[in-house]
């Protein structure tokens, strides 16, 4: 019989060093969820990775808060980037990024994952290998809960001592001779 289990609550992990996000629980809605933005952006661009749009997908649906994620910095435009070293300095001074934490948004969740490589493993490895392997088990095809089935006695004759399948009699084709190397068909009159 299965049980129905009570709510999970939301569960922090360690991302990194200073980085961490609370993620919620539910192994159906974060794989459908992640199959839609996966898909979303496969038909934006055919060239995207279908992996990586998986996990962020996975991720935008799990994560309900994060720490130590600042807000993006301003990026100057190219001519103050390309100017004098002077200019880009004053412009960095006059446009300090936002204090405190980033807001959680699908594009500030995918310019993390993107920037940090190490962030990306952390939560494959972790969250969304975990929901993959909770949705695995509610198919049927996951580990039992003990790790170990049932012992149930076999229903197969062991081989040594099962009779043998009758072989069936089978002809030959005929065997074609040797070619010569000149073909049988008759050569075209001119």
């Amino acid at each position: 019989m299965f049980q129905i289990a009570a709510t999970i609550p939301p569960k922090w992990i360690d991302l990194a060093p200073g980085i961490r996000g609370l993620f919620r629980y539910g192994p159906s809605e974060a794989i459908v969820s992640a199959r839609r933005h996966a898909r979303m952006v496969m038909e934006g661009d055919d060239r995207s990775d279908p992996e990586f749009a998986f996990i962020t997908g996975c991720a935008i649906w799990g994560l309900v808060e994060w720490e130590g994620v600042g807000h993006p910095a301003p990026v100057p435009s190219a001519d103050v980037a390309h100017g004098s070293p002077e200019a880009l300095a004053a412009w960095i001074e006059a446009n300090p990024p936002a204090e405190g934490v980033a807001d959680l948004t699908a594009d500030n969740i995918v310019a993390l994952l993107k920037q940090r490589p190490d962030i990306y493993d952390k939560l494959d490895r972790t969250y969304v290998q975990s929901i993959v392997d909770a949705a695995a088990e509610k198919k049927g095809s996951g580990r039992s809960p003990t790790g170990t089935s049932t012992e149930v006695p076999p229903s197969a004759t062991p081989a040594g001592t099962a009779p043998s399948a009758p072989i069936a009699k089978t002809t030959r084709a005929p065997k074609r001779g040797k070619r010569s190397g000149q073909s049988s068909k008759a050569a075209p009159a001119n």
